[in-house]
């Protein structure tokens, strides 16, 4: 088991009073997202050296003096330090090409050794490890959720169910994640799970017991509609515990941070029952979210040329499908990705460039371009969570870098 690194102060600055309750307010994400663990009982995942050398490349890329098309104001160009900060709220950049670093800045008070929370792309390091238990023969992608976690076998609704459809965000189960809806289940999620303090009959009962007793009817038949839902990565974490008998802080630091020689430990955030909470509290300098993530960009091997992730699982997420696209449009038009498809806990955004992303809200992301072996890592305080204007503007930032990239 862990060790707890921290319990919650649940103050982050009593003088400027950011605290549970409004730790992410537009004027606050700043501090807030670099000081998750004072409002989370928080475990540490350790750095096993040696540290992977990032390196140099022969150039450096000046992002902010390039000029790209400003995605507020059509018909106009703005440089890229004003796309950063204030289009994008950006904290920290870091572009790789073929494995060099051309490019590493921050902004807004961030600086290397800061671990900023990278939000939902830990969903996409959680289905990297869920790969890893496929090859190993301990999960079965066409499994029943069930067979796994009989809890759930209390509710028709999850009866047939797929690791593959969770995955995928296919599940079918009624859920929604409409940030600006304060009736959303998630804001009711996120209560019990420790983002903000209960309300009035409300109980932090944690994520696992909220899920078990909430996720409890279908809106769709698994296989047929994509419909965003946190907490599906939270049950795949619960599927990880499940097959390797141990802890999700354990397993993360086993299975990929042992692997890439991280400069700094990475801090988990828990929900108050001392469950990390997979779908979202991984904190990471920027740094080591990048050695992280490039072993997508790597075939699954990291520096040192060991597979840790399977090639295929990269491979699988890039591939075309009507289906999955279909499937993507469904229930939410896309008009920013029209030909997106959702896939492992990956947004695809382009399949046919083999340009795909990790996403967290307020603007995290790893974003990837196979064909030019390019890979842009980004952490951000975009002042709401997510919508149209913030994905469009991400968007001119990864094209505009990578058209600067040679093929």
């Amino acid at each position: 088991m862990k060790q707890v690194v921290s319990e919650p102060s649940y103050i982050i600055d009593k003088s400027l009073a950011i605290c549970q309750d409004n730790w992410d307010l537009p004027a606050h994400l700043g501090l807030g997202q670099l000081s998750m663990e004072k409002l989370f009982k928080t475990v540490e995942i350790e750095a096993k050296p040696p540290i992977t050398v990032l390196k140099q490349g022969n150039y450096q890329l000046d992002v902010e003096s390039m000029q790209f098309d400003d995605p507020l104001m059509t018909n106009r160009k703005i440089s890229g330090e004003q796309l950063l900060n204030r289009r994008i709220f950006n904290d920290g950049l870091l572009v790789m090409h073929k494995g060099e670093v051309l490019h590493e800045s921050y902004r807004n008070g961030m600086t290397a050794t800061d671990r900023h929370v990278i939000h939902s792309c830990t969903k996409s390091l959680c289905a990297m490890q869920i790969a890893i238990a496929i090859e190993q023969d301990l999960v079965k992608i066409d499994a029943a959720i069930t067979s796994y976690l009989p809890e759930f076998s209390q509710h028709q609704a999850w009866q047939g169910v797929t690791i593959q459809q969770v995955l995928d965000m296919q599940a079918g189960i009624e859920y929604s994640e409409d940030y600006s809806d304060p009736d959303a289940h998630y804001w009711h999620y996120a209560r019990a799970a420790g983002y903000y303090p209960p309300k009035a009959g409300e109980q932090a009962i944690g994520a696992k017991a909220w899920m078990i007793e909430n996720l409890n009817s279908r809106s769709h038949e698994p296989g047929t509609n994509f419909v965003y839902n946190s907490c599906l990565a939270n049950i795949l974490g619960m599927v990880l515990e499940k097959v390797y008998q141990q802890g999700l802080a354990n397993i993360f630091e086993e299975l990929l941070f042992n692997h890439v020689g991280t400069e700094g430990s990475g801090y988990f955030n828990t929900d108050p029952q001392g469950f990390p909470i997979t779908e979202g509290q991984l904190n990471l300098r920027l740094r080591d979210f990048a050695r992280v993530s490039a072993l997508l960009i790597n075939q699954g091997k990291n520096a040192q040329g060991q597979q840790v992730i399977p090639a295929q699982f990269i491979t699988n997420l890039v591939k075309p499908s009507l289906q999955y696209q279909h499937a993507y449009q469904a229930s939410v038009k896309d008009t920013v990705f029209p030909h997106g498809q959702y896939n492992n806990q990956f947004w695809v955004l382009n399949a046919e460039l083999q340009q795909f992303t990790m996403l967290g809200i307020h603007g995290q992301f790893a974003w990837f371009d196979l064909q030019r072996e390019l890979m842009i890592v980004g952490m951000g305080s975009y002042p709401e969570q997510d919508g149209v204007l913030m994905m469009k503007s991400l968007n001119t930032l990864w094209q505009g870098i990578a058209k600067s990239i040679e093929l």
